[in-house]
């Protein structure tokens, strides 16, 4: 199927916009804090008492007794969409993640968090302008349209075997609902008697449980300086979810109304992918770098015949930079603020008319400390991105993604009573 035209996003409530969202379980959200997103999504072997990493369960286990987490994330993004013969933009903005962590015992932290999994938004329209079909029909108008998306809902747990030893797990609930609609249009031009168009409703509910597993080993450690080795696995499975699908007669030169041809519900066929991947990550009381591998198993869902995509096994790498002048200086402010750079390359689950659609992007930003610790801070970044191409009837995607979040860290001292006022 090609996409010869993309209309501009006016009214509807959607996280994302771009025709490629048609296909499978939609756009994939980014994951991570701002602060990683800044660094090109590294974060597999990151390892931090004062920050969460949702990205490996193992780093879980590096929280601190008698303290807590907190972290809440926003993304806001502008995208510029164009084909061979038109362009378009949009603008989304969303909540990208939310998370809260807690020590259990020494060595032993858990952690909750919700975070998008995937997003669905497009309005697309094609013509038949054969003269064939000019001749004997008329003028045929299709449209495609789709909002939602899926959601992830984490119950993680990480435990330090060792001092330089830690593997964690975590549960993973994929909840969403994803709304698509087909309709078709015809006006009579020639000919004689009455065409009649269709119009489809496609009600997708996504409730699946699969799960996470990681391990974070600590290569070297010397005066504030560590090498951290992190690897992950995620499950795949059947998504299985429910779709509920209708197919209508819509009247078109006639008096006759809606006439319903299809009313059926059945269970999708879709899988997620089995994941793993690998990272390493450095860090000092300066410079902190990190660099992660991916791969994602999607090719097991073989090729869509109805719209000519095959979904494809992908390699996804990333590499950042983080560089904090002098985190102890109290008399300047700039000097305490951490500068981030990172770039990244994510090979697309999908190939369309012989195209591969990967995405590159670089990214840079910087954390603010809200206190002279620098355990609590705001984090900002901004991220410039390519995804697709204009040949083979496809659209390139041109995007600037902005992320803020607001990391806090509380401590014992939260919950004193002091003697004295």
């Amino acid at each position: 199927m090609g996409l010869p035209v993309v209309a501009i996003a006016q009214g509807v409530s959607i996280n994302t916009f771009s025709p490629y969202s048609f296909y499978g379980i939609g756009d994939l959200a980014a994951h991570g804090a701002a602060s990683q997103r800044s660094m090109g999504g590294v974060g597999i072997g990151l390892r931090t008492p004062t920050a969460i990493n949702t990205l490996n369960p193992a780093s879980y286990s590096a929280i601190a007794r008698q303290t807590a987490l907190f972290y809440v994330g926003m993304e806001g993004q502008n995208r510029y969409l164009s084909s061979a013969t038109t362009s378009s933009s949009y603008n989304s903005f969303n909540i990208s993640e939310i998370a809260l962590q807690i020590p259990l015992a020494k060595g032993l932290g858990l952690t909750v968090s919700i975070a998008p999994y995937s997003n669905i938004g497009y309005r697309i329209s094609s013509e038949d302008n054969s003269n064939e079909t000019w001749e004997d029909i008329g003028y045929v108008r299709y449209m495609y349209s789709g909002a939602g998306g899926v959601n992830t809902y984490k119950l993680g747990a990480g435990y330090a075997i060792t001092d330089w030893l830690s593997i964690g797990a975590q549960m993973i609930y994929y909840q969403g609902n994803i709304m698509r609609n087909y309709t078709q249009s015809i006006t009579q031009v020639t000919g004689s008697g009455s065409y009649i168009g269709l119009s489809s409703d496609n009600h997708e509910q996504v409730n699946r449980i699969l799960g996470d597993f990681g391990l974070q080993a600590r290569l070297f450690s010397k005066k504030n300086r560590n090498l951290t080795l992190g690897l992950f696995y995620s499950m795949g499975g059947n998504l299985n979810s429910r779709i509920s699908e209708t197919v209508m007669h819509s009247p078109s030169y006639t008096e006759i109304g809606l006439d319903e041809v299809v009313n059926k519900s059945y269970r999708s066929s879709f899988r997620l992918p089995h994941s793993y991947g690998g990272g390493l990550y450095y860090s000092s009381a300066k410079l902190s770098a990190g660099v992660d591998y991916r791969y994602n198993g999607w090719g097991v869902n073989g090729t869509d015949e109805n719209f000519d995509v095959t979904y494809c096994n992908t390699h996804s790498v990333a590499a950042g930079v983080q560089f904090i002048p002098n985190a102890g200086d109290v008399r300047r402010y700039l000097n305490r603020w951490a500068y981030r750079f990172g770039i990244r390359y994510d090979q697309g689950y999908m190939m369309m008319n012989g195209h591969v659609i990967d995405e590159i992007a670089v990214s840079l930003g910087f954390g603010i400390p809200l206190d002279s610790t620098g355990k609590n801070n705001v984090d900002v970044g901004i991220e410039f991105g390519t995804r697709g191409t204009t040949v083979a009837g496809l659209v390139k995607e041109n995007f600037v993604s902005v992320s803020v979040g607001l990391s806090l860290f509380g401590s014992d001292f939260w919950f004193m009573k002091y003697k004295y006022d």
